[in-house]
């Protein structure tokens, strides 16, 4: 039996997969001790997948590197800062560049996909798993007027009897092309963009995901309208079993 573990980080992101193959995949890194209880003894991460270059989302990325674990895979934004890029500030891009040299150096191979031209067949399968790349679509992600969250990773990951979508913190212009261009997006666990912002909660994105279960990462108070009234209230309409906020019911686990 799998788990997929979606750990409280406060108003930051990490998941941890553990398939029923036992190897270990991890979704957004923050907080590393925190989320050291639910890594493998070994020590090896089969594959990172860091949906932007938020702090939020790779801070913990330095826990890894200092406690020495491995990851054979490290998937990312394909985006690309400009000078003068409010959406990331210099400093936090450079750390993120430092620590992507730091695994590539340990021999973890990188990758920064685009969305995948064809939906027939997932864009990996591995360990018992199907992983599908929904988003970034490449002309929203490379346009002159991009910001980070419009180059944010949005992918599904499959096993025999579940599925969940990771979004991070995926921009509406990014989600709703997702939802326009993409049938059979959920279907079962949502893990929504933002921590509840009412940037990513794009409606048409949220009704054609379809979720049994929604997952908001998140704490209040940290940033104004996180968790946005809206924008739950979108959620709670369109889920069809249970919403679950991490803040309120603590670390989540889903058997698969």
């Amino acid at each position: 039996m799998g788990n997929l573990w979606c750990i409280n980080v406060g108003c930051a992101d990490t998941s941890i997969i553990i398939s029923d193959t036992g190897h270990c995949f991890m979704i957004d890194c923050y907080d590393g001790l925190t989320f050291k209880p639910y890594l493998p003894i070994n020590k090896r991460i089969r594959a990172l997948f860091i949906t932007h270059q938020h702090y939020d989302h790779f801070k913990g990325m330095g826990y890894l590197i200092d406690n020495g674990y491995t990851v054979d895979y490290l998937i990312h934004s394909p985006y690309e800062r400009r000078y003068g890029d409010n959406s990331v500030e210099y400093d936090e891009w450079q750390d993120f560049k430092k620590l992507i040299n730091d695994f590539a150096s340990s021999g973890t191979k990188i990758y920064k996909p685009y969305r995948q031209n064809d939906l027939k067949e997932p864009w990996w399968e591995t360990s018992g798993l199907k992983i599908w790349m929904y988003g970034p679509e490449s002309n929203i992600a490379t346009s002159d007027s991009r910001e980070l969250h419009d180059a944010c990773l949005v992918f599904g990951i499959e096993t025999k009897t579940r599925a969940c979508l990771f979004t991070g913190d995926a921009s509406d212009k990014n989600l709703n092309y997702i939802a326009n261009h993409t049938k059979n997006i959920c279907n079962d666990i949502l893990h929504v963009s933002h921590h509840g912002s009412i940037n990513g909660a794009d409606l048409d994105f949220i009704k054609k995901c379809s979720a049994k279960y929604t997952v908001v990462s998140t704490k209040s108070g940290v940033h104004d309208s996180i968790p946005d009234s809206t924008a739950m209230r979108r959620y709670n309409e369109n889920t069809s079993e249970a919403i679950y906020r991490t803040d309120r019911d603590g670390i989540l686990k889903f058997n698969f």
